[in-house]
């Protein structure tokens, strides 16, 4: 299953806004600007793959390869969206917890 980030599509706001406050409360405000926002097209992308490895396991290979082609076609976050919530149960739920999961795993590696 590609991963609709390295297709150059746009990046979800929320998304990328959420990963610059996780940058922050990592490293404080006292980062520069620069830093702060490759370091969360970084996260971003590292959260794109976490979804793509979670959810892969979830879709059968027939629906693997229609996600490819759509990927492929149109790399227009609507349609993947759509496509995924048809096919996998609970999906806004299991993408927060996702999130949740990526947040407390980089912020307590931190701590390490």
């Amino acid at each position: 299953m590609n991963n609709p980030q390295q297709v150059n599509a746009p990046k979800d706001q929320n998304v990328l806004s959420f990963m610059m406050q996780l940058r922050q409360e990592r490293y404080g405000d006292e980062i520069e600007i620069e830093f702060l926002n490759q370091e969360s097209d970084r996260l971003y992308d590292l959260f794109g793959n976490s979804l793509v490895d979670y959810f892969e396991p979830m879709l059968s290979e027939d629906q693997k390869m229609q996600f490819d082609q759509l990927v492929a076609t149109s790399p227009d976050q609507e349609k993947l969206l759509e496509f995924l919530i048809a096919n996998i149960p609970n999906l806004e739920q299991q993408i927060l917890q996702v999130l949740i999961d990526f947040r407390t795993q980089y912020l307590s590696a931190t701590k390490q």
